[in-house]
């Protein structure tokens, strides 16, 4: 009978170590070796050696999540600490909770783990209030997991800790892990004009300002394609017949209601003002219709390379947004 109980014990504590490693999300080493560290920092004492493919659970993440806390599969403790930027993974850094809140702090605000978390999806300014006018506190590096701590009521400005700095980054630079409403509303803008909550824009608005947007870019896109391919064969020594395109393309045009019923032709917009600059300029380059110089042939090939894989993206990302917003 005491055989039996024992049994038991051993095949129920299996049971629950089994269910706790498949509840931790699973990372891949991708570097060919790496030190595992006692804390989050590159300097820290080594833990331990990992190899390239080795699998290793993740059971939590530092204040910005550029470091994964890990343990190997089968042990309750601990393994240490791993760069992120060593690992492959398929899971949100944000599901992970913040297990060291010191190592690496910079500002004189404690770090706690709010719950909620965005991604700096690129570099952002961290501002003392939320305004662009307002004064910069550091410069926000791409990539960062960190968490926010409150909104505005228009959802533009996210409240966030970095590093033990507290300030307001714009939420364009950041993508939300959970639904920018359940973020606590700040009480100190809670009632400002200033900030009032945005109308509800229907998936109609949303829509129609992509399809202006595809349709602006679509037959730019396809000028693009023919560019592209005459300074391919002139670079590669061919002669071919000159036809330039008329070109001269204005930027896409935007206001401030544009953005407002659609967020994301910030981003987008930037990116296309360079885009069309460099098309102009190859296409202003072949209108010489002559002998050209190597490094003009060079520069104008580069140029709508960049053009129009920019172009490409933007319809890409257009197309995406569109089967979201569709549902």
């Amino acid at each position: 009978m005491k055989k039996l109980g024992l049994l038991l014990l051993i095949f129920c504590s299996a049971l629950l170590v089994s269910a706790q490693e498949k509840s931790n999300p699973v990372l891949q080493v991708v570097s060919d070796s790496a030190f595992l560290r006692v804390l989050p920092d590159e300097h820290a004492e080594p833990a331990g050696s990992v190899f390239a493919n080795d699998s290793l659970l993740a059971v939590g993440r530092n204040m910005d999540g550029e470091w994964l806390e890990v343990r190997r599969t089968g042990f309750k403790k601990s393994g240490g600490w791993i760069a992120r930027k060593l690992t492959a993974f398929t899971f949100s850094v944000s599901q992970l909770p913040i297990t060291d809140s010191t190592t690496g702090l910079l500002g004189i605000e404690p770090v706690m783990d709010s719950g909620y978390a965005i991604l700096m999806i690129n570099e952002g300014t961290l501002r003392n209030a939320p305004s662009r006018y307002a004064n910069k506190i550091v410069v926000v590096p791409l990539n960062l997991t960190l968490p926010v701590l409150e909104r505005t009521p228009d959802n533009q400005w996210l409240k966030i800790n970095y590093r033990g700095y507290l300030g307001w980054v714009a939420e364009y630079t950041t993508r939300a892990t959970v639904a920018l409403d359940t973020i606590p509303l700040s009480p100190e803008f809670a009632g400002n004009p200033d900030y009032a909550a945005h109308e509800v824009i229907s998936p109609e608005m949303q829509l129609a300002q992509i399809d202006r947007l595809v349709s602006y870019l679509t037959p730019i896109n396809k000028v693009a394609a023919g560019v592209l391919d005459y300074w391919r064969l002139m670079a590669r020594g061919d002669t071919m017949e000159c036809l330039p395109p008329a070109g001269n393309y204005t930027d896409y045009s935007i206001g401030p209601r544009d953005l407002i019923e659609l967020p994301e032709l910030r981003r987008q917009t930037r990116l296309l003002k360079q885009a069309i600059a460099d098309i102009n300029a190859a296409i202003n380059t072949m209108k010489k219709c002559g002998v050209y110089t190597p490094p003009e042939i060079q520069a104008a090939y580069a140029n709508t390379i960049s053009a129009q894989h920019t172009f490409v993206l933007i319809l890409q990302r257009m197309n995406l947004l569109r089967k979201e917003i569709a549902g």
